[in-house]
């Protein structure tokens, strides 16, 4: 008995350090995505993609949501210091954070947001608590073909009015041709690989990291390098915790609550979720308090983190990403054995995410308040290195990252001339946001064989 007992501890132990690896990991990676200008949870997921392919399905999960909730804490402090936004919904942040910086108070800018993302971050697991039994039961009709049927219809429609200015003719080409680049090779509908036009590499399809650094990574690395800017930390006055703390409770407390639940509202909204989450919440502050850039502030850094746990549930209940970096994830997680349809049913995506999520997720985000607060000039000054350095690196990284898959994949020279076409083309699209077209790419094949067989019944 003594013997199995202790079998048993080890294994729990070695289950939980596997856990905390992932989550420590993906904790630093969100540390360097959020304050590198340019970046975001997109791109940090390709760059991590040679460590995620060793990782199981409960390491990736924990490793997108510990990078995702530190880069709402950190994407903040250039926000502050430096008036350009850390990643892609720090933009209420730069405005209303240079604010204080001007005036020498960059410090408590950085900790209320980062007590405002962590108060966030709670009332999303208490709304997902009372709300979660309603959704486990009434669930399981989203696994059948005619429901996914009108979500995928929902997410094209998404794609095509949300993205580049709600320019739906730009949007439908970057659609089609997502959709045509995932036709060559395997699919859900017959054994054979179509579309080859005789070249052997090609039955196994185009390969989703040529498309991911083509079409995010080097048009990202182009504007880091072309954007002007000037890392420049103005000198804060003495802030301490206590301060921080009095502050907020009395002046933000109303507003951050205010942005919990319209970020978390805003979050389940396909393709735009973070986005739409910080700057309806901002909006709403400005009209009741425009004089008060702390409120503004605060109500938009809690609804980020707010709807950040907000646009996982889609994935993790029913298998569909709606956000860019949800669709990356979603591909590893299958490369990894995932699928929500393997479960008897949804009860269990949802012990899932309260036994094996939620203890991770509130870590996290203490750790986040850790490291924006006290650490956030410190962070700044240590990744202070000139914008070709950092491009450099990157583009090296990308280069060594495409090689080292060709390699395992045996196609090696066609992942290269994939990489030069798309990084080309990518070039190209510059001026466009490709999301879109990284939908379709991903989740093509899938909305081919639901929509033929609707077609059929």
């Amino acid at each position: 008995m003594e013997f199995s007992t202790s079998i048993y501890i080890k294994i729990v132990v070695k289950y939980v350090m596997e856990q905390l690896f992932a989550v420590v990991i993906g904790l630093l990676a969100g540390v360097v995505t959020g304050v590198l200008p340019g970046a975001g949870v997109t791109v940090a997921m390709i760059v991590a993609t040679p460590l995620l392919l060793e990782f199981d399905v409960i390491q990736l999960l924990l490793f997108y949501m510990s990078l995702a909730s530190m880069v709402q804490f950190t994407g903040t402090i250039p926000a502050v210091y430096l008036g350009i936004p850390g990643e892609t919904n720090s933009l209420p942040a730069v405005i209303e954070g240079t604010k204080f910086n001007r005036r020498n108070n960059g410090k408590l800018a950085i900790g209320i947001s980062a007590l405002g993302s962590v108060f966030g971050s709670m009332i999303a697991v208490l709304l997902t608590v009372s709300i979660v039994g309603l959704l486990a039961s009434q669930i399981s009709f989203f696994f059948s073909n005619n429901i996914k049927f009108y979500l995928y219809i929902f997410v094209i429609i998404f794609c095509l009015y949300v993205y580049n200015k709600n320019n739906i003719l730009i949007n439908a080409g970057l659609c089609l041709i997502g959709f045509t680049l995932s036709l060559p090779g395997e699919n859900n509908l017959d054994t054979e690989p179509r579309y080859t036009f005789g070249f052997e590499d090609m039955q196994y399809g185009i390969p989703l990291i040529s498309i991911l650094i083509g079409f995010l990574v080097v048009p990202t690395l182009y504007r880091m390098y072309t954007d002007n800017y000037t890392r420049q930390v103005a000198k804060d006055s003495s802030t301490s915790f206590k301060k921080v703390l009095i502050y907020y409770f009395r002046k933000c407390l109303p507003s951050s609550l205010r942005g919990s639940i319209i970020g978390y509202i805003c979050g389940f909204v396909p393709g735009v979720s973070t986005v739409l989450s910080t700057n309806t919440s901002y909006s709403t502050e400005k009209h009741l308090h425009p004089n008060s850039p702390a409120k503004m502030l605060v109500a938009s850094e809690t609804a980020n983190n707010s709807g950040q746990f907000a646009s996982m549930l889609p994935l993790l209940l029913i298998g569909i990403p709606i956000t860019g970096s949800e669709v990356v994830l979603y591909s590893l997680l299958v490369d990894a054995g995932w699928s929500p349809y393997q479960f008897d049913n949804v009860v269990n995506n949802v012990d899932m995410i309260f036994k094996q999520i939620v203890p991770w997720f509130v870590f996290a985000n203490v750790v986040g308040l850790i490291v924006a607060w006290p650490m956030a000039k410190h962070v700044l000054k240590i990744l202070n290195f000139s914008k070709i350095f950092v491009v450099v690196i990157l583009g090296i990284l990308m280069l060594l990252l495409n090689t080292y898959l060709g390699l395992q994949d045996y196609r090696v020279i066609f992942y290269t001339a994939c990489l030069i076409v798309f990084g080309c083309i990518g070039i190209l699209l510059k001026k466009y946001e490709t999301v879109p077209l990284i939908f379709m790419f991903i989740l093509g094949n899938d909305i081919e064989a639901v929509f033929l067989r609707q077609l059929i019944t």
